[in-house]
């Protein structure tokens, strides 16, 4: 079997009208880079006696960083359509549309489409909710903090056909899901899986615990 490739989703429509935008890592990256923290309780009153370290405010949070690649030389090779027309640039806009809030006047595809009348309609300042899957163990709702683009080179066109893109991305916890019932489930899956694999090295540790009593007592 191949190996999986990462990928962003997001179903809350916004430009694309109630079309997901989905982007799958054309390569994946291949360091991911993870910073777990801690949340930073509010600064106690003035004689409020002492507090408790162990007591937290709310779900540590945790940042995620790393760089794509983005090449259509083998799209081009291959005669790809899209690829001839645009280069890279529907990748790059499709990662660059999940930073931005949805608008009350997006296009609708599906309307353009026949599919219906009307512009597809959004409150104005709500950002996309977005997936970010790393594997069937880890798929996380996020907010992409920042992308930076370099284009490396382009088409007769000035459309860019190879890019390197380094992704910053910001875990979000229940508290700042405000009821998305996608979003709070993937952060709770991936939770769980998370307590199951730690009680898996529970049983590796007892495992090398009980090797290394063996090996030292020949």
């Amino acid at each position: 079997m191949g190996a999986l490739k990462g990928a962003f989703l997001s179903f809350s429509g916004g430009a694309l009208g109630p079309l997901p935008n989905i982007v799958v890592f054309q390569f994946n990256p291949e360091t991911v880079t993870r910073t777990p923290s801690m949340p930073q309780p509010p600064p106690l009153p003035t004689n409020a006696g002492v507090s408790n370290a162990e007591d937290q405010p709310c779900l540590p949070g945790e940042s995620i960083s790393f760089s794509l690649r983005l090449d259509a030389s083998e799209q081009l090779a291959q005669s790809n359509p899209i690829a001839a027309v645009s280069g890279i640039l529907p990748t790059l806009s499709a990662l660059e549309l999940l930073m931005i809030p949805q608008s009350s006047l997006s296009i609708s595809l599906f309307s353009l489409s026949g599919g219906g009348s009307g512009p597809y309609k959004f409150p104005p300042t709500k950002l996309p909710s977005v997936l970010f899957f790393w594997g069937p163990y880890r798929i996380l709702p996020v907010a992409i903090t920042s992308l930076s683009i370099t284009e490396t080179e382009y088409d007769p066109l000035l459309n860019p056909v190879r890019s390197d893109v380094s992704v910053s991305l910001q875990v979000l916890i229940p508290q700042q899901l405000a009821g998305d019932a996608l979003a709070t489930g993937a952060y709770n899956y991936s939770l769980g899986v998370k307590q199951v694999m730690a009680a898996l090295n529970l049983a590796n540790a007892a495992q090398i615990g009980v090797s290394a009593a063996l090996s030292f007592s020949t």
